[in-house]
C-alpha cells in the first residue's frame, strides 16, 4: 500500500518527559524524506505542539486539543475549530466547582485559572505558554473555548467524568489524558474526526493513512485511518482498536512501526 499520510501522537509515542525520543525523530525524517505528510496529532494544547513541529521539520497542519483545532505550524492559519458552546462550558465549571477541583480554560491562545500553581507556572515557561489567572472562569465565556481540563486527585477526576456524562451524555468528550488529568472537548472533536477532515482536504483517500499512538485518545484515529498501529504496552481497548500493536518493551516501538510501514 503506497501510504501518503501519518498522523503521530506525541506523549508516550515519540515523546518521553518533554523530549523527542531520537530513534522517533530519525524515522520522522525519514518519512518526511520519503515524501509522506506526517502530522502531529496530540491532546496537547497548539503552543507546545507547534514547538514539536518545528523542532521536527513538520509543515503540515496539527492536529491539537483532543482533535478540536487544527492550524498550521509556525502560527499559520486554523483549519478547523470544534469549540465548545457557551452554556456546555458553564456547565462544565459549575460541575468543576461541585468537587472544588482545579480547572484550566483554553480560549484564543491562552489557559485562563481561578488559582495560581507554581506547577501551572512551570508548564507556562517550559513550553511558553501565557497563563492568565481571573477571579471568575465565568466571566471569559462570552466566547466559545476550545476546550477545558481538570486537574486535580484521581478520585475528584473519576467523579468529575461521572457528573459529566450523567449530564451530558454523548454530547461532550471526556478525555482522561491520566488518572489525575481531564480534557473536555466538543462531541464534533476528536482526533479520529479531525483527521479524516484533514485527509479530505488534502485530497488522501482513507486508505492511504496511518495514525500511530498508545493511548485512549488515539482510539478514533487508530479506527479511521486506513492502517492503525498502537505502541507500547497499551491498554486493551487500545490494542483492540488497531491493526498492528507493536510493543518492544522499550522506547523503540514507534521507530518499528515506522520501518514497517516504510518497508509496505
Amino acid at each position: 500500500m503506497n501510504y501518503k499520510l501519518i498522523a503521530i501522537d506525541l506523549d508516550g509515542t515519540i515523546v518521553k518527559d518533554t523530549t523527542v525520543i531520537p530513534s522517533a525523530r530519525k524515522a520522522i525524517h525519514h518519512a518526511i524524506a520519503r515524501g509522506m505528510a506526517v502530522v502531529l496529532a496530540t491532546g496537547r494544547i497548539y503552543q507546545p505542539a507547534n514547538t514539536f513541529a518545528v523542532e521536527l521539520g513538520i509543515s503540515h497542519p496539527i492536529i491539537c486539543n483532543q482533535g478540536a483545532l487544527i492550524k498550521v505550524p509556525n502560527y499559520g492559519d486554523t483549519i478547523w475549530h470544534k469549540p465548545l458552546t457557551i452554556p456546555s462550558a458553564r456547565s462544565v465549571i459549575e460541575i468543576t466547582r461541585q468537587i472544588d477541583a482545579h480547572k484550566y480554560v483554553y480560549l484564543n491562545n491562552m489557559i485562563f485559572v481561578e488559582e495560581d500553581h507554581i506547577r501551572d507556572q512551570r508548564y507556562a515557561q517550559v513550553h511558553n505558554v501565557r497563563i492568565q489567572i481571573v477571579d471568575d472562569l465565568m466571566t471569559i465565556l462570552s466566547q466559545r473555548p476550545t476546550g477545558i481540563a481538570v486537574l486535580d486527585e484521581m478520585e475528584k477526576i473519576d467523579q468529575f467524568i461521572s457528573d459529566l456524562r450523567a449530564k451530558f451524555n454523548s454530547k461532550l468528550v471526556a478525555s482522561k489524558v491520566h488518572s489525575s488529568f481531564c480534557e473536555v472537548v466538543h462531541s464534533d472533536a476528536g482526533k479520529g474526526k479531525a483527521l479524516k477532515y484533514l485527509a479530505g482536504i488534502m485530497g488522501i483517500d482513507r486508505s492511504q493513512t496511518v495514525a500511530i499512538g498508545d493511548s485512549a485518545n488515539d482510539i478514533g484515529m487508530l479506527q479511521w485511518a486506513g492502517l492503525g498501529i498502537a505502541v507500547g504496552n497499551v491498554h486493551d481497548e487500545v490494542r483492540d482498536a488497531a491493526d498492528w500493536v507493536i510493543d518492544t518493551q522499550d522506547e523503540h516501538s514507534f521507530a518499528e512501526a515506522m520501518d514497517r510501514v516504510l518497508s509496505n
